[in-house]
């Protein structure tokens, strides 16, 4: 702003926000609602939400600023968002992803991540991503905005784009540019 200066932004890539059980939960999605009783403390065992499972709900939370973090209390709204036991809060992605797979063999454990990160980068098998409102966050399910937590990527630059800026950006939205970003297992917009 001091120097007189905006931003332009050009979508480039949609993801999901997912939550995230052990493969031995046998709980297949949750609702909206159920999601903020979770992470509000409201909800504090599998049972209330119909599942059989002595275990306790144990919600895994990331680190403030993390961009996961943000997407939950985005989610969130106004619903509070109950404060983590620091072992519950995680700092990597990784981190939490593989705690809430193998967390001491707890099978009450969830978390949340992107569904890119789950997918393509730590590939954990030990996890499943759950149905939202009844909705897989499946490809055609992020484009089309179905899947209820989709969020999208941008390429953030100064106005006016010159030189290879511009190049860049242009290239990113090209077919070619779409198609590597498709390839990496990001959604188009």
């Amino acid at each position: 702003a001091e120097k007189n200066l905006s931003f332009e932004l050009t979508p480039i890539a949609k993801d999901a926000f997912v939550f995230i059980v052990p493969i031995t939960n046998p709980i297949e999605g949750l609702t909206s609602e159920q999601i903020r009783g979770i992470y509000s403390g409201k909800i504090t065992s599998w049972r209330e939400l119909g599942v059989d499972l002595d275990a306790k709900l144990l919600p895994y939370q990331r680190n403030k600023r993390s961009g996961s973090q943000t997407a939950l209390e985005r989610l969130m709204g106004e619903t509070p968002i109950m404060p983590p036991i620091k072992e519950d809060r995680l700092g990597g992605m990784g981190g939490i992803i593989s705690a809430t797979a193998d967390y001491r063999n707890y099978p009450g454990a969830i978390g949340f991540t992107f569904r890119y990160y789950a997918n393509e980068l730590v590939r954990d098998k030990r996890i499943k991503l759950l149905k939202i409102d009844g909705i897989e966050p499946t490809v055609e399910n992020i484009r089309s905005g179905r899947y209820p937590f989709v969020e999208t990527a941008y390429a953030i630059t100064v106005s006016e784009r010159k030189g290879n800026v511009k190049r860049f950006i242009d290239f990113l939205v090209s077919p070619v540019g779409q198609s590597l970003i498709e390839e990496t297992g990001y959604v188009l917009p």
